[in-house]
C-alpha cells in the first residue's frame, strides 16, 4: 500500500512537473509569438533611413509612405536650410551621380551647380507664409467682435505634418487612418489646397459656411498653421484649433 501511495505521489509529482514544463514551454511560445507580432507591427518615424536591402538612403514620411520618382527640398538636420534631393521610382536617393534628367548630385545626394550645393530657406519662408495666414484669421475674428487666438508652436508642428499628409491623401482622414482630432489638444481642422497664397486660402475658407464657422468660434483659444508644397507644385494649407490654453 505504501509503495502504491509513493508511486502515486511520484506519478503526481511527475505529472505536476510535466504540467509546469508544458506551461513554461507554452508561455515561452506565447512570448515568442507576441514578440514576433510586435516586431512585425510597422513603426513609422519621419526622416532619413538607410536601406536594409540596398546600401542607399530613402526618406520616410512618417505615415507609411516615402518619396519616389521626385525631386524634393528637405531640411534633414532642421537648420532652416533645405537641400534638393532626387528619389528614383523605388524611393532610393541618388548620390554622387548625374541624374536621368541631367542634374548633378554630390556624395550626400544634394543637388549641386559647379560644385556648390543649392539651398533654400525653409523655416523663414514657411514661417512668414503661416504667420500671414494666421494673422488674416485673427484680423477677421477681431473685425467680427471676437478675441484673437494665440499661436501654438505645438499645433503648428502637427499642422505641418498634416499638410504633408494631405499631399498623399487630401482628406480629414489621415493616410494611416484616424483623425487628427484625437491628437493632443486638437479640436478643429480646416484644409485647403492649390490656393497659391495665404489670402486665397483664407478667402476660400471664408466662402465656405462650415470652414467660416470654425474660424469664428468664440470658444477656441489657440491655433496653429501648416503649409507644404509638393514636388508637383501643389500647395496644402492646414489650420488646427484648440479650446485649451
Amino acid at each position: 500500500m505504501k509503495q502504491m501511495i509513493v508511486k502515486k505521489q511520484n506519478d503526481s509529482v511527475r505529472e505536476n512537473n510535466k504540467t509546469k514544463n508544458f506551461d513554461k514551454i507554452w508561455k515561452t511560445l506565447l512570448l515568442a509569438a507576441s514578440l514576433s507580432l510586435l516586431s512585425a507591427m510597422p513603426v513609422f518615424a519621419r526622416g532619413w533611413c538607410r536601406g536594409l536591402s540596398k546600401n542607399a538612403w530613402w526618406y520616410d514620411l512618417g505615415n507609411g509612405n516615402y518619396y519616389k520618382s521626385t525631386w524634393q527640398w528637405l531640411d534633414g538636420n532642421s537648420d532652416g536650410i533645405a537641400e534638393c534631393y532626387r528619389f528614383d521610382y523605388n524611393g532610393w536617393m541618388a548620390e554622387n551621380t548625374v541624374t536621368s534628367d541631367g542634374y548633378t548630385v554630390n556624395q550626400n545626394g544634394a543637388w549641386t551647380v559647379n560644385n556648390v550645393v543649392q539651398t533654400r530657406g525653409v523655416s523663414s519662408e514657411n514661417g512668414i507664409i503661416k504667420k500671414e495666414l494666421l494673422g488674416r484669421i485673427n484680423q477677421y475674428r477681431i473685425a467680427s467682435g471676437l478675441k484673437p487666438l494665440s499661436e501654438s508652436a505645438g499645433l503648428s508642428s502637427i499642422a505641418d505634418t498634416r499638410a504633408r499628409e494631405c499631399s498623399v491623401l487630401f482628406s480629414h482622414t489621415r493616410p494611416q487612418g484616424g483623425s487628427v482630432l484625437t491628437e493632443a489638444d486638437v479640436c478643429g481642422e480646416i484644409l485647403a489646397s492649390n490656393q497659391d497664397t495665404p489670402l486665397k486660402a483664407f478667402q476660400a475658407w471664408q466662402k465656405s459656411p462650415g470652414h467660416n464657422r470654425l474660424m469664428l468660434r468664440d470658444d477656441f483659444v489657440r491655433f496653429g498653421a501648416g503649409y507644404y508644397v509638393d514636388s508637383r507644385g501643389n500647395d496644402y494649407w492646414v489650420v488646427l484649433f484648440s479650446f485649451y490654453n
